[in-house]
């Protein structure tokens, strides 16, 4: 069973009104625990988009991708499908920052959808948000609408360090450079957008990954994402099954 951080799950829906307070002039340790928020009540989310992977002297790949859960104050749980055949479960305990990630249909020969267009599931989670912070840099403005706070974080299992920008605002994290111990120049690069208010709740619409050679790109679409209060006794149809092959 490997081993992920699910941030890009516990952020990805967030109570507005925790949003709301301004959390800019928090401490360092402080502002990095409100980025790696949990919801203090159970929420849920429902998103379906569209994947496009970019290779240099490849053709350009798409495919549909879904991503739901539930969050939990104590527990996340979680799905990813991409182009409807190819699946994973996952499942975080409250503060741990590592998830469960377990295939719904492992293939025999290894294959993976997820491996081909570039994306590594702590990619998609978020996970370097719990990386201890070597230290808070100068503030920046990025897209030149966003003021951020800007850290730089150690994360010793990967021998790399994070360049991440966090909303002063909503202490949500924007981009992140991924930098492999003595180098200078980042060989990977996150960028989340698009945040999205629905029902009293935030979540993000955009998600880039890029590396030399190659970019990947998800969008959900707003028109069917469906966010909200999780209901015990009649809860919403957040995991899907697979298609056949």
């Amino acid at each position: 069973m490997k081993k992920f951080g699910l941030l890009f799950v516990t952020a990805l829906t967030m109570i507005a009104g925790a949003a709301g307070q301004k959390p800019a002039d928090l401490p360092m340790q402080e502002f990095l625990l409100r980025a790696r928020r949990s919801n203090a009540v159970a929420t849920y989310a429902m998103l379906d988009g569209t994947l496009q992977h970019r290779r240099r002297g490849k053709d350009a790949v798409t495919m549909p991708v879904y991503f739901g859960m539930i969050i939990h104050p104590d527990r996340t749980f979680g799905q990813l499908i991409l182009d409807g055949d190819e699946g994973y479960m996952l499942s975080q305990a409250k503060g741990s920052g590592v998830t469960s990630m377990v295939p719904m249909n492992p293939q025999k020969d290894g294959s993976s959808k997820l491996d081909a267009v570039g994306v590594r599931a702590d990619d998609l989670v978020l996970s370097f948000l719990f990386c201890p912070p070597l230290k808070e840099l100068e503030p920046e403005t990025i897209r030149g609408l966003v003021p951020c706070r800007v850290f730089l974080l150690d994360n010793k299992e990967k021998k790399e360090t994070v360049k991440v920008w966090i909303s002063r605002e909503h202490a949500f994290p924007f981009r992140a450079e991924f930098i492999k111990y003595g180098e200078k120049e980042p060989y990977r690069d996150l960028e989340a957008g698009a945040l999205t208010k629905k029902n009293d709740l935030y979540y993000i619409r955009r998600v880039q990954l890029s590396g030399p050679g190659w970019m990947t790109k998800i969008d959900f679409d707003e028109r069917y994402a469906a966010v909200g209060l999780h209901d015990e006794k009649s809860p919403a149809p957040v995991f899907r099954k697979l298609n056949k092959r």
